[in-house]
């Protein structure tokens, strides 16, 4: 009896033995003590509430790997990672870490992404000892009613509550303005994108422009110190200022009465006036050939007008009268249509000087007179009008 008892308990407690080991076993795969794993270092800024030992690490949403550790070390957190042998192979080495929920409320875990410099083109595998710089977090719910209950603490309800309800009045009745609003601003924002890229250009050359401010920048405060100078300037002389714009004030007046009074008379000579200033516009190419001529003229003047020699240096010889005027054959004529000419000025050499004098249409000819002799011509220099007589006795 006693050796069935003996048996029966030795076979008892080697059940719970085994019943034991089964569960520590059990414990320690989900643990993953029997993994064969590499260590793996994830920098973050921070690793979350939510974030546990344990927590799955996946790439391409398959997991490959537990967090194994999470420690604050020099103001950021370093999350160790056990990634399993099995799942090397299928892991690229250039990688980004995300910690990311999987439900808004649920806890954490590490998702694993190639980074978008090595997408397609990495063909090494994940190395033991490796550091991955963590790019995302998620920001937990409830963190972000910490933050709101912060606000909420910061200002008073009631002020919130006002706020609220200005917001509300504001907004009522008015969708179809307000759809109105976003409608047109999105066809602005439409016509705006296509000039991005200039936009871009002019703000980039705003560099250029604001740099070469600040290059003028002393010159710029220079011009400034002298305004203020300026100022003062008209500050110590505003009386004479004052007396200045009272004086232009009066003649303002005087001005506008002497026009009052002189409007016809003004009137009347511009539109004398605009006839003669029409010829003299046209033939005004000929005025730089008669200065030209004059000058040159005065020049071989002054050997006979008291230019080398006091008094007047001539060679004079008496010659025969001009024809007197005789109407109506002498009236003046107006007839020349030949338009702005310099018939060789400023500068006339030997030759064009032999040339005959122009004849000009003006009613007279210097070079058509009635045949003379010698004696009547004598008789005309000495006696004039009586030459008649003389010659016909």
């Amino acid at each position: 009896m006693n050796l069935i008892a003996d048996r029966q308990l030795r076979l008892g407690v080697a059940f719970l033995l085994l019943l034991a080991a089964v569960i520590a076993g059990a414990v320690l795969q989900y643990r993953g003590a029997f993994r064969s794993t590499i260590p793996v270092t994830v920098q973050a800024d921070r690793a979350g509430l939510t974030m546990d030992k344990g927590a799955p690490v996946k790439f391409r949403g398959v997991e490959v790997g537990k967090v194994r550790s999470i420690e604050a070390r020099d103001g950021h957190v370093e999350i160790g990672l056990a990634i399993d042998k099995d799942s090397v192979e299928d892991v690229p080495a250039g990688l980004t870490a995300q910690l990311v929920p999987p439900t808004a409320f649920g806890a954490r875990y590490v998702q694993l992404s190639e980074s978008a410099a090595e997408t397609g083109s990495s063909s090494k595998q994940i190395a033991e000892g490796q550091r991955i710089a963590a790019d995302h977090v998620t920001v937990e719910v409830d963190e972000a009613f910490t933050h709101l209950t912060e606000v909420l603490d910061a200002a008073r309800p009631s002020d919130v509550n006002n706020a609220l309800t200005a917001v509300a009045g504001a907004v009522d009745q008015r969708g179809q303005r307000l759809g109105g609003l976003i409608d047109q601003s999105d066809r602005y924002l439409s016509k705006l994108r296509p000039s991005l890229d200039a936009l871009a250009v002019d703000v980039r050359r705003g560099d250029d422009v604001i740099a070469g401010y600040d290059k003028a920048m002393p010159d710029l405060l220079k011009t400034f110190d002298n305004l203020g100078k300026t100022s003062d300037t008209l500050v110590a002389q505003q009386a004479k200022l004052h007396e200045t714009t009272q004086a232009l004030s009066d003649f303002s007046v005087q001005t506008r009465d002497l026009v009052r009074v002189s409007a016809a008379g003004l009137k009347s000579t511009l539109t004398l006036i605009a006839p003669v200033s029409a010829l003299l516009e046209r033939y005004s190419p000929e005025i730089p050939c008669l200065v030209g001529g004059l000058a040159g003229v005065n020049e071989l003047a002054e050997n006979a007008v008291g230019g080398t020699n006091p008094g007047v240096t001539t060679i004079t010889r008496i010659q025969p009268g001009a024809e007197p005027y005789r109407y109506p054959d002498n009236l003046p004529v107006v007839g020349d249509r030949r338009g702005p000419g310099c018939f060789g000025l400023p500068w006339i050499d030997a030759a064009e000087a032999r040339q005959p004098s122009p004849s000009f249409v003006s009613g007279s000819n210097p070079h058509a007179r009635p045949g003379t002799t010698p004696q009547q011509d004598v008789a005309t220099t000495l006696f004039g009008a009586l030459a008649g007589l003389v010659v016909g006795r």
